[in-house]
């Protein structure tokens, strides 16, 4: 089923009932700056594991968490230095994605193991849908590309409702993301590391 919101002030009413659908273990395809994704919330482990189910994607490769603000983000991440966090303010909202050392409040299955400290992957995508809902629900949100692995993205509301819609509780079409994905940083070392060129120019 798609559902149709205003790309720039998506109706509240409607917020509240997507936001109620995610507390149901929901899973959703929803539109952020860069790519549609799937998402859902990242506390409900059944509707993760769904997630990874619909992608076919290998469990053992966390997905990222996307954020109502940075005041959510930091909740998530241990102590940022000062250097760390100019450069988060000056990047976010936008289209990036910054791996980042996990706090204890980062449900265990997005944590990425094999260094000193689990990192995680964080966004704030600018885009007003996104961050509306993640504020009403108080919590991150997973946000994935939405394909099948190995499958380029889809890149409508309609094309992901013929090929995913079956497995999937609601499609958000909420605006037309860019069709590139988020520039990857990792802000986990004492110097940053670009990971993968995307939307977001780098360095900045």
């Amino acid at each position: 089923m798609i559902l149709t919101l205003h790309p720039d002030d998506p109706q509240p009413r409607h917020l509240e009932r997507i936001a109620e659908l995610l507390r149901k273990d929901g899973v959703i395809a929803y539109p952020t700056d860069t790519l549609f994704g799937l998402g859902c919330l990242a506390s409900r482990k059944k509707a993760v594991d769904r997630i990874f189910q619909i992608k076919g994607r290998d469990a053992k490769k966390p997905m990222s968490l996307l954020c109502a603000d940075l005041a959510m983000l930091t909740r998530l991440t241990r102590h940022l230095e000062q250097p760390t966090f100019r450069i988060l303010r000056h990047c976010l909202p936008g289209p990036y994605t910054f791996l980042l050392p996990a706090s204890r409040e980062v449900p265990r299955w997005f944590e990425s193991k094999g260094k000193a400290h689990p990192i995680v992957g964080l966004r704030i995508p600018d885009h007003p849908f996104c961050q509306r809902l993640a504020a009403l629900v108080g919590e991150p949100i997973v946000t994935t590309s939405c394909n099948r692995s190995g499958e380029p993205p889809l890149q409508t509301a309609w094309e992901i409702e013929e090929e995913l819609g079956h497995a999937l509780d609601l499609v958000v079409d909420c605006g037309v993301p860019t069709g590139q994905g988020s520039t990857i940083v990792d802000l986990s070392g004492e110097e940053p590391v670009l990971v993968r060129e995307g939307a977001g120019a780098w360095p900045v």
